[in-house]
């Protein structure tokens, strides 16, 4: 009997921990049209529209399209959320390359580490202009809290 009881005990822990991480996750998804190519931790992705997702406490980010079926995954750290609460994705432009820098929700905030690829097409850019801080130019996109 005691046996059983913890059987159900435990089932039950474990289907209500998947459910609110599962619902979490869907609070957290993020739709975005995004115009250009970019680049997230070194791969590059084509323009078009993009499911943005954080799976919790590992700070996973996750960018996908279903239309070109191309993913890629981030390792990223917590940030502050967006301070009007409007959700967007914050790329660094240099020249007319692309990176995903920032994921800000309404509730949160993931910051991406520079790619290798980042900091040369950063240092390309310092040579070119003949500058030793040169800053990327920031491009703000608002995106669409989705399911």
């Amino acid at each position: 009997m005691k046996k059983q009881i913890l059987s159900v005990v435990v089932t039950l822990s474990v289907i209500i921990t998947l459910s609110v991480a599962v619902l979490a996750g869907l609070s957290r998804n993020l739709k975005a049209d995004i115009p250009f190519d970019f680049t997230v931790g070194g791969k590059t992705l084509p323009a078009g529209q993009y499911t943005v997702s954080s799976s919790g406490p590992s700070n996973a980010l996750m960018i996908r399209s279903w239309e070109t079926k191309q993913s890629a995954f981030a390792i990223t750290h917590e940030c502050k959320a967006a301070a009007d609460g409007k959700p967007r994705l914050i790329f660094h432009r240099y020249g007319d390359q692309y990176f995903l820098a920032q994921v800000l929700s309404d509730t949160s905030g993931n910051e991406l580490a520079k790619s290798k690829a980042e900091r040369e097409a950063a240092r390309a850019g310092r040579d070119h202009l003949a500058m030793k801080d040169a800053a990327p130019e920031i491009i703000t996109l608002s995106v669409q809290v989705g399911q």
